[in-house]
């Protein structure tokens, strides 16, 4: 007797809707995908409890007549391919056709749809039983109705999310949406309360505006490229905004929002020196390519594609972002909080100080353990007002006498350097104008400018300079390696021996010259400059998984990682004084560095207080 049976399609609708229909944000997906589909220009969302009681999507798109209404809630039933050759020159967001009947199958369905706007035909679907259908008034468009989300699927319902978080997961996906859709308006209530509301303007602008405020907005940058077979629009935020996921890392293939792990590490890796560690950037790649170059068709959910050449593509992503990034002026702007008007009171209460009290002695002790609490700050004292001009940094070590010569010098060559906010930025010149004014904590250089306070974090500075310096040395290949006078072994696995096997010349590109001894042994004859001799064994172990795991060994973010070892332990400390040719060696070295705005970690470098700014605090203008 056979034990093979063949399932019925409702049974078989279940479990595919155990791939498509995951929570109250996939439906909306499906839903809104079919609606660009049908050149919708309007969607309004009605959710109840966050989509968990009832979803009400309505559209303004080309509808359903009475047939395609009918047909739309069986299995693989689709209008967007009809053979072979379609699938694989796909050009719409939805095309498997499992998305309504998957729905049905696990809940209250009902659709209303009309081509015309002056009749229309609903169908209502219970469990992925027709339940009823018959002629109904409808707008042009299609409106659709999802009650009882998995009702006959327990273990389903039990382990939908919260509310809160189902309702923060459906906007996360309609705000990608709407930037890979700039055309298209969106409304969305939850519970009758407006939560998105989209201008479909076409204007990108906007969007960044609505959905990452008025900081992203100011600080847009964009830049457009091609590639081979593709065109990119790159729209990022400046490194001033950022997150601590990747999650507002968003592609976007020919309209479709798309997760794709090589891409979005380019992109973090282009950001690398701009960010702080575990911070992310925020920003858009619009791809136009060739259907015949991506597959969609590799996951139900349809957001993760197969790209053909796609090392490639990330290659020059990551290139193309960095240059745009790089040529911005990167200063970090500190706004001074804006706190609520404040009742009079004793501004001196915290020191038990009487204002009103004539005991002379009292008032004496109090001031005393205030002067003791006072910040160690060492005021340049060669600055005056007529003067002021030579105390900009000389930027090299060199005797006291030759010090205001060579800073009107350099002044020269500054004067046409502009502060950030202009247009016109001198290219080899990237710090403003500014006047040394005195360390604080010993750690932080201040500096006066036109209309700024500036604050250089000295070890961040010379973590940068050095940084570049060790990694254009070792990007020099004539340097990479130098010989051993008594060559070391290094013991491997069996397959871990075939891998340096089959892989000695990438070992040799990073300076490691290796001669196979035995089955799993092998002589070391040369290392990289920068390699200490007892740090051997580790390193090569570390070199061995990166080229398990990518086979291949990614020179650039080897020596990446190195020079950021090296130039944190060579810099100079925090709380470290330093005399005041050593701070103009540090600023000048600072300024002409590619990327003077953060150290290689990504912190920043120099940051700025606006006169405004300090005006605020001390309230001599009012917000």
């Amino acid at each position: 007797m056979s034990k093979i049976n063949v399932m019925s399609p409702h049974l078989a609708n279940m479990i595919a809707a155990g791939e498509v229909v995951e929570g109250p944000q996939s439906i909306i997906k499906e839903l809104i995908e079919n609606s660009i589909d049908a050149n919708s220009k309007n969607i309004t969302i009605y959710l109840k409890n966050s989509g968990l009681d009832s979803i009400k999507f309505i559209d303004d798109g080309d509808g359903m007549d009475k047939e395609d209404v009918e047909k739309c809630f069986l299995p693989h039933a689709t209008s967007k391919i009809k053979n072979e050759y379609d699938l694989f020159r796909i050009k719409t967001l939805g095309f498997r056709g499992e998305a309504i009947a998957s729905i049905a199958s696990v809940s209250n369905m009902t659709i209303t749809s009309s081509t015309d706007g002056l009749s229309g035909y609903m169908v209502r679907y219970k469990n992925g039983v027709l339940q009823e259908s018959h002629i109904s008034n409808s707008n042009k468009g299609t409106t659709i109705l999802v009650e009882e989300l998995f009702y006959n699927t327990p273990a389903r319902l039990k382990h939908l999310k919260t509310p809160q978080k189902e309702l923060s997961s459906i906007v996360f996906f309609v705000n990608k949406i709407a930037l890979s859709n700039p055309n298209l308006r969106i409304n969305m209530y939850n519970d009758d309360k407006l939560i998105v509301s989209t201008i479909g303007d076409g204007k990108l602008e906007s969007l960044i505006l609505k959905i990452y405020g008025i900081e992203a907005a100011k600080n847009i940058i964009t830049k457009d490229y091609n590639g081979q077979g593709y065109k990119c629009k790159l729209l990022f935020i400046k490194p001033v905004c950022y997150r601590s996921t990747k999650n507002e890392i968003t592609l976007i293939f020919n309209g479709r929002y798309v997760k794709n792990y090589n891409l979005t590490n380019m992109i973090t890796e282009a950001y690398n020196h701009f960010l702080p560690i575990n911070k992310y950037p925020v920003g858009i790649c619009y791809f136009e390519i060739d259907p015949l170059l991506i597959d969609c068709n590799i996951h139900p959910s349809k957001a993760i594609i197969k790209i053909s050449n796609e090392d490639e593509m990330a290659r020059k992503l990551k290139d193309e972002l960095y240059q745009l990034v790089s040529n911005e002026i990167l200063i970090y702007n500190r706004k001074i909080e804006e706190k609520p008007k404040y009742e009079k009171q004793n501004i001196f209460k915290d020191y038990n100080i009487d204002l009103y009290s004539k005991n002379e002695e009292k008032i004496l002790n109090d001031n005393i353990i205030r002067e003791e609490i006072k910040p160690n700050i060492i005021i340049n004292n060669n600055y005056d007002n007529e003067s002021n001009l030579d105390s900009i940094s000389s930027f090299d070590s060199y005797k006291n006498e030759d010090v205001k010569e060579e800073n009107k010098e350099i002044l020269n060559e500054s004067k046409n350097i502009i502060e950030p906010d202009t247009k016109d930025i001198e290219i080899d010149k990237k710090l403003p104008i500014m006047q040394y004014i005195g360390t604080v904590f010993g750690t932080y250089l201040i500096y006066q400018g036109k209309d700024s306070i500036y604050l250089v974090d000295q070890h961040a500075a010379a973590e940068r300079i050095n940084y570049e310096y060790f990694y254009k040395l070792l990007s020099d290949n004539s340097n990479v390696k130098i010989d051993l006078l008594i060559p070391s072994y290094v013991s491997f696995t069996k397959n871990e021996a075939l891998y340096v096997l089959d892989n000695l010349e990438e070992f040799s590109k990073i300076g490691f010259m290796l001669d196979q001894a035995s089955d799993t042994d092998f002589i070391v004859r040369s290392i990289p400059l920068w390699l200490k001799i007892d740090e051997l064994d580790q390193v090569l172990y570390d070199v061995l998984e990166l080229l398990i795991s990518n086979h291949t060994i990614d020179i650039m973010k080897y020596r990446d990682w190195i020079c950021k070892q090296i130039s944190c332990k060579a810099s100079i400390k925090a709380n470290h004084q330093l005399n005041i040719d050593e701070i103009n060696s540090l600023i000048k070295r600072l300024n002409e560095c590619d990327n003077p705005y953060t150290c290689p970690h990504g912190r920043p470098t120099i940051i700025r207080l606006k006169e405004d700014d300090l005006e605020k605090m001390f309230e001599r203008i009012q917000s």
